[in-house]
């Protein structure tokens, strides 16, 4: 697995690319790209990682990503390999900040847009009425040609700059500076990672991997996540388990020995700290009916 900076191909008669993407596996890989990209997610499930950030994603999500912010998108694996007839299906909108033009950008009028390119950085989730409204204009995007096509992406980053229904992925302490080298050790301590969550990682395996021992592992991998190792591995062992609770097929302690936790307790303590709920009263909260 080569991660690389990608660079996106987008059509001449083309100054922004609108994609439907059904089982997005291409987005399985840690990646940055310089163009802003807003997806939402019309089906499917599965774990999304943004920067420092981890958690599940689900159909109705709508997210926007800032230029060079590290990302990718895991489905389900019930999903892509067929376990299941529903797969996962994303509208996607990539643009360069400032495709039409610098002088357009700086116009006074745009001070708000060029605001929310700032914020996108650290990766925003768009809720409530205005998901809903961004949705169906990203669908409209998909069939409309010429300015109109222009016309209708100012229209949905004007809805989200004056929505109050945002919030961030990212920590406020969150910075990329992630390099070529960086993003090929990230990306492949993500790989490890999801691949052996459910057993015991020890951190000389891991550190192994990417070529440092232990105690520079750990020093590397906080500085670039801002968050430990550990802290990182439990939160997607606790991702795991939620999915599992809300598909309600197994019971809680099953659950637990197959999310990588050894022991209820520390199940019990991590998912709580995380989620801020019990895995029973998640569960009852968030259950698939």
């Amino acid at each position: 697995m080569k991660p690389v900076l990608l660079k996106l191909d987008i059509a001449p008669e083309q100054s922004f690319k609108v994609r439907n993407n059904v089982n997005p596996l291409d987005y399985n890989q840690w990646h940055y790209h310089p163009e802003l990209e807003l997806t939402f997610i019309q089906k499917g499930r599965g774990i999304r990682f943004v920067g420092n950030n981890i958690e599940n994603f689900q159909a109705g999500d709508l997210i926007l990503l800032g230029a060079n912010l590290p990302h990718f998108w895991r489905s389900d694996e019930a999903l892509w390999q067929g376990e299941q007839e529903q797969g996962c299906q994303a509208l996607v909108v990539q643009f360069l900040p400032d495709f039409w033009g610098t002088p357009f950008l700086n116009l006074p009028e745009l001070g708000l847009l060029k605001e929310l390119f700032q914020k996108a950085k650290k990766g925003i989730r768009v809720t409530g009425q205005t998901q809903e409204t961004v949705s169906r204009l990203m669908q409209k995007l998909s069939d409309v040609v010429g300015l109109e096509r222009i016309l209708l992406l100012l229209q949905v980053l004007q809805t989200i700059a004056h929505s109050s229904e945002t919030s961030f992925l990212c920590t406020s302490g969150f910075q990329s500076s992630l390099n070529e080298v960086d993003t090929k050790r990230m990306s492949d301590i993500h790989t490890y990672t999801l691949a052996h969550f459910s057993s015991k990682i020890k951190l000389e395996q891991v550190a192994a991997l990417v070529h440092l021992t232990p105690n520079a592992f750990c020093r590397y991998f906080k500085t670039h996540a801002r968050k430990t190792y550990m802290q990182f591995l439990q939160e997607i062992r606790v991702g795991h388990a939620c999915k599992l609770l809300m598909e309600g097929n197994l019971p809680i302690a099953q659950i637990c020995l197959e999310s990588g936790f050894q022991n209820f307790s520390n199940f019990n303590r991590y998912f709580k700290s995380i989620t801020k709920l019990t895995p029973q009263d998640y569960q009852k909260l968030h259950k698939v009916l």
